[in-house]
C-alpha cells in the first residue's frame, strides 16, 4: 500500500502547481509568480526530503521539480526573460526538461533515467525515446493542458514504472543465474 500512496505523492508539487494556477480559470501574472514560488518551494522540500533516499529518485519527478525550482527562482529573482521563455514554449518546457534529464541520466547514471541501479541502458533508451515522443504532443496540443501535458506525463509515468520493472526483474533472472 505504502508504494501506491508513495508513487501518488511524487507528482504532489507539479499537482499544487497546476491547481493553484489554473483554480479560477486563465492564470494572472500574479497567480503564475505565486503558482511558480509555490511549486518550487514544494519541489525543494520533497527534493530534500527524497534525495538522500537510498533509492534514486523519479527522473520525470526530478524533472518536475527543476522545472518548478526554476520557474520559481525566475519569479523570486524576477527574470522575466526566463519566465517569458517558460511562457513561449508552454507545456513544451516541461517535456523539454524531461528530455534533458533523461539524457543526462542516460549518459550519466548507473541509475539510467528509469532510476534502476545497474539496470540495463536499453530500457533508459525506451524512456527517453517515449519523453521525446511526447514533445510534438506538448506543441501540437499547447495551451491545452490535459493533451499537452497532463496525458503526455501520466504516460511517461505509467511507461517509466513499467520500464523499471522489468528492468529490476532482468537483474533479479541475472543474479538468480549466476
Amino acid at each position: 500500500m505504502s508504494k501506491w500512496i508513495f508513487a501518488l505523492v511524487q507528482f504532489f508539487p507539479l499537482s499544487m502547481f497546476a491547481t493553484f494556477a489554473f483554480w479560477n480559470g486563465v492564470p494572472s501574472n500574479d497567480r503564475w509568480l505565486q503558482a511558480f514560488q509555490i511549486g518550487a518551494l514544494l519541489g525543494l522540500i520533497q527534493m530534500v526530503i527524497l534525495l538522500p533516499q537510498k533509492r534514486p529518485l523519479n527522473r520525470l519527478v526530478l524533472a518536475g521539480n527543476i522545472y518548478l525550482v526554476l520557474g520559481g527562482l525566475a519569479a523570486f529573482f524576477q527574470q522575466w526573460w526566463y519566465l517569458k521563455l517558460y511562457d513561449t514554449l508552454r507545456e513544451s518546457a516541461i517535456i523539454l526538461l524531461m528530455i534533458i534529464v533523461g539524457l543526462i541520466s542516460t549518459f550519466g547514471s548507473a541509475s539510467g533515467f528509469i532510476a534502476v541501479k545497474d539496470s540495463a541502458f536499453k530500457y533508459s533508451a525506451y524512456l527517453l525515446i517515449g519523453t521525446i515522443s511526447m514533445l510534438p504532443f506538448a506543441i501540437i496540443f499547447e495551451g491545452d493542458r490535459v493533451y499537452a501535458a497532463v496525458l503526455p506525463i501520466i504516460f511517461l509515468a505509467l511507461l517509466q514504472r513499467y520500464l523499471s520493472h522489468i528492468a529490476k526483474q532482468s537483474l533479479v533472472e541475472v543474479s538468480a543465474g549466476k
